[in-house]
């Protein structure tokens, strides 16, 4: 266990860590600034190669039924993106805080992480949780322009001719849960109860039984419409798209080049929004970082006696298990996200920390 003064050498790294990652955030204002023009390309030769389809015998409305067809995939696999690491960029913003072999052979001390998720089980889980909705928030206007844009081209196609009802109903459907999902995800904040019922769970007491029981049913239909929209929006849009596919007799095999085209250019529509929404959000964050860490946390540990150390420590690990990053292309379309540093609890000084105290609170607590 290290004393104070390693102890505040931490947190003063900490600090330089959260000063780099403002510099990135402050250049990432003109990488974003020179990527908006790159859009541009793909959608110039989108329109362009539309055009010279449909004056050579081309349907238009296989055009539109392509766009939709990429807004979906688009949305199944834009996640896995993120999990690229920069591509030719100067970034250097790691997850990593030393050799990943020592990780690794922490790692393999199982006995040591089942301890730490045991006795932290709601904090760990209440890091993930706050991640999720950090970092999908900057996701809400891409996915939206694109969503309402997918549902002006739904009704250009059912006035057309070119879709039945039931395809109609099931894509309006299924573009309004997504739609209502990132709405519920822009209206959440993250470290406060309530995404799932609408409301924090009142405290034992604070209600009469009638109160209380209107309550629990208040928060059960919440829960049950939070759920209905999470497996709407995350887990059924696969399906949507394979009825759709069946529906329409295409499948986007038939036109690569072009499916390709809108690909790419959604892709980038999404990306250049993901950048500038999460910069934004992570500029405040950073903000607020280096305002606890150098004007709250860092006095009070130089006030400290070696008693108070202890907790101390503890709500610096609990601090920095969330680590802020940057994801960038050669220099353009930047993306900051917040991960969780779950490999900081494979330290054994951490572990130690997590576990000394552990927690007292419940699931319920995260509602």
């Amino acid at each position: 266990m290290y004393g104070k003064k390693d102890f505040k050498a931490e947190i003063e790294t900490q600090i330089h860590v959260a000063e780099d990652y403002a510099k990135s955030l402050e250049d990432g204002k003109h990488r974003l600034s020179r990527s908006k023009y790159i859009v541009l390309i793909p959608l110039v030769l989108l329109i362009t190669l539309s055009v010279y389809l449909c004056v050579t015998g081309f349907q238009m409305g296989s055009v539109l039924i392509l766009w939709i067809v990429g807004s979906f995939f688009l949305y199944m696999f834009y996640a896995f993106l993120m999990m690229l690491p920069s591509i030719g960029s100067d970034a250097n913003v790691n997850i990593f805080n030393k050799n990943f072999r020592v990780y690794v052979m922490e790692f393999l001390r199982l006995a040591n992480i089942l301890r730490t998720v045991r006795k932290n089980r709601v904090t760990l889980i209440e890091f993930f949780w706050n991640a999720f909705l950090i970092n999908t928030k900057p996701l809400v206007m891409g996915f939206s322009i694109l969503y309402l844009t997918d549902l002006i081209v739904t009704v250009v196609m059912k006035l057309s001719g070119m879709i039945d009802w039931m395809t109609f109903f099931l894509l309006v459907g299924q573009i309004c849960v997504i739609l209502l999902f990132y709405t519920r995800i822009m209206a959440a904040k993250p470290g406060t109860p309530g995404f799932f019922t609408g409301k924090g769970i009142p405290e034992k007491g604070e209600t009469t039984r009638a109160a209380d029981l209107r309550v629990w049913l208040y928060v059960g239909f919440f829960a049950i419409f939070t759920g209905i929209l999470l497996i709407g929006a995350m887990f059924l849009p696969g399906m949507t798209l394979g009825e759709y596919l069946n529906d329409v007799s295409l499948v986007p095999g038939h036109y690569p080049v072009l499916l390709a085209l809108i690909l790419i250019t959604q892709g980038l529509i999404l990306r250049y929004f993901h950048g500038v929404e999460s910069r934004k959000m992570m500029k405040t964050l950073n903000i607020s970082h280096l305002s606890i860490l150098k004007d709250d946390l860092l006095p009070r540990v130089n006030a400290a006696t070696p008693g108070q150390l202890s907790d101390l420590k503890r709500e610096f690990l609990l601090f920095s298990m969330n680590k802020l990053m940057v994801q960038e292309f050669f220099y353009r379309f930047p993306a900051y996200i917040l991960m969780p540093n779950l490999l900081l609890a494979l330290d054994p000084v951490a572990q130690d920390i997590l576990t000394e105290k552990g927690e007292d609170k419940c699931l319920k607590d995260l509602l």
